[in-house]
Parts: C-alpha cells; sequence; structure tokens
C-alpha cells in the first residue's frame, strides 16, 4: 500500500506540472490566418487544432489533422483539445446548420499522411461538401509547402497553392481547391472513442 502512494505521489509530481502547463494554453495559442477555396468560392478561418492519431492498418503511419474554425477556442474547448477531442469544436460548427451558407464557410480540415519520422507523405483537404488530395505524390508534397516543421508535439505550417482535383469518377467538372494556411500550433493525440 505504502509503494502504491509512493507511486502515486511521485507520478502527480512528474505529470502534473506537464498537465498544467497544457491545459493552461491561452486562446490566442490556436488562432491563425486561413483561406480555403473550392473554386470560387471562397472562406477565411480564424482558429485551428492540431490532432494526430496512429493511422488503422498501416503502421508506422499517422494523420496529423489541421480543423479550422470561424471562432476562437474558449476554456472548455481547450480542456477538450489538449487531449485530442474537438468534438466541443465541431459542435459550435454543426449549430451553423441552420444557415446553409455560414455552415458551409465555417470548417476545413487539412490531413496529412506522415511516417514514423514525420516525414510527409500525402496531403488531403475537405471543406462542406469537398474533399481531394491536394498532394497525392511526393513532388506534389515537395511543392505543397514554404514551412514544415513538426516535431511531434509543435506544428509549424506555412503553405499557399493550388491543385486541381479530378472529378470525372463523379461526373462533375473538375475543382480547383486552393489554401492560403500559415500557422504556429501545439498538437495533441487524438482521443480515441470508446467501443461501445
Amino acid at each position: 500500500m505504502r509503494c502504491c502512494r509512493l507511486f502515486m505521489a511521485l507520478m502527480f509530481w512528474v505529470i502534473g506540472p506537464v498537465v498544467a502547463a497544457q491545459t493552461h494554453l491561452d486562446p490566442s495559442s490556436f488562432n491563425t490566418k486561413a483561406t480555403f477555396s473550392v473554386d470560387s468560392d471562397v472562406m477565411s478561418l480564424t482558429s485551428a487544432v492540431a490532432t494526430i492519431e496512429a493511422r488503422p492498418n498501416a503502421p508506422g503511419y499517422s494523420w496529423l489533422r489541421i480543423s479550422f474554425y470561424p471562432f476562437p477556442l474558449a476554456a472548455e474547448d481547450i480542456a477538450s483539445v489538449v487531449s485530442g477531442n474537438v468534438e466541443s469544436m465541431d459542435r459550435k460548427w454543426n449549430k451553423k446548420a441552420s444557415n446553409p451558407k455560414d455552415y458551409n464557410h465555417s470548417h476545413a480540415v487539412i490531413q496529412l499522411s506522415v511516417d514514423k519520422d514525420l516525414r510527409v507523405w500525402q496531403v488531403d483537404m475537405s471543406v462542406p461538401g469537398h474533399a481531394c488530395t491536394i498532394a497525392p505524390f511526393e513532388q506534389d508534397v515537395k511543392n505543397a509547402w514554404q514551412t514544415y516543421q513538426f516535431d511531434g508535439k509543435h506544428l509549424r505550417l506555412k503553405s499557399k497553392g493550388s491543385y486541381i482535383c479530378d472529378m470525372k469518377f463523379m461526373g462533375i467538372p473538375n475543382q480547383k481547391f486552393g489554401w492560403d494556411v500559415d500557422l504556429n500550433l501545439p498538437v495533441f493525440e487524438k482521443a480515441h472513442s470508446k467501443q461501445k
């Protein structure tokens, strides 16, 4: 019993300051400047949250996801985000569903497929109603970034570009996806939903 108490005290002493520091992030830590477009439809978003999670059935690879929103994070959002949970932010975004124009211009995701060395292999972009792999090949990935620095815990990303997405398989005209992103964010391991 004494050993258990000693272990708990040690863990609190070692882990406590780290958890406390993460939960005291300032909302401005998530501010960003980002513009996304599909053809002539353009949106500007001001907050972003970055999470990372292992890719199922792809050992050694992870998804680094950056979710963009038009509103700042509140204290309760930050408390969830530090555990990799963006549900509170997505709930706020979904409340915009009653106004389709607002809803369709208030969210974007950039998803990077990274290997164990944090090297990017593919980049996907999605906005409401549209999704495309905007950097499907190694040369596209190299051309996508002006700055990419990721150490597993912090992401610095600057990227401006466009990509013509082949939509023939859907029977619709090709679409031009555009982005202009400048961010400097903490990255949190994605919370996994509990099995039911």
